[in-house]
């Protein structure tokens, strides 16, 4: 892996260490919490390394006909709403796109392959949400056990 990865890769891990502190704050039940959290990140990371090949023909297939125009305008629609409402939210999941973003193309430029790569963002990825959300939870309660 060349010297600058490593820079976008912590950039990665701080970013999601970040967001674990953060999800460990909330006072909502932590399972369901973590398990949409882990299950987010494992499906950022698969978009990330394996994208789709034919994303265009996919896209002009929706608006070929009426019915999928005027559906993708209700969704962007939705979609515009909601980014505006929930700002902070937004906000939060374009950071974490981003850090992966780069981590991924400094990735694809070492040249590894896609499996390698999916495995080398899960892995920091989830490292760093781990951590984050662990250290949170033991300085909040001084435990290391959740329970």
């Amino acid at each position: 892996m060349k010297k600058n990865s490593w820079v976008s890769l912590t950039l990665l891990f701080v970013t999601y260490f970040t967001f674990g502190w953060k999800l460990s704050e909330f006072d909502v039940p932590p399972h369901l919490t973590w398990f949409l959290a882990i299950a987010s990140i494992l499906v950022l990371a698969a978009a990330l390394s394996f994208p789709l090949s034919n994303t265009k023909s996919l896209i002009m297939g929706l608006f070929s006909s009426d019915l999928g125009a005027f559906i993708s305008i209700i969704v962007g629609a939705f979609v515009a709403v909601v980014v505006i409402a929930w700002m902070h939210l937004f906000a939060t999941c374009l950071v974490l796109i981003s850090a992966g973003a780069l981590a991924r193309l400094d990735i694809q430029m070492s040249g590894w392959k896609n499996w390698r790569a999916f495995a080398v963002l899960a892995t920091i990825s989830l490292t760093g949400v781990g951590l984050g959300g662990a250290i949170e939870f033991w300085s909040r309660t001084g435990r290391l056990v959740f329970s």
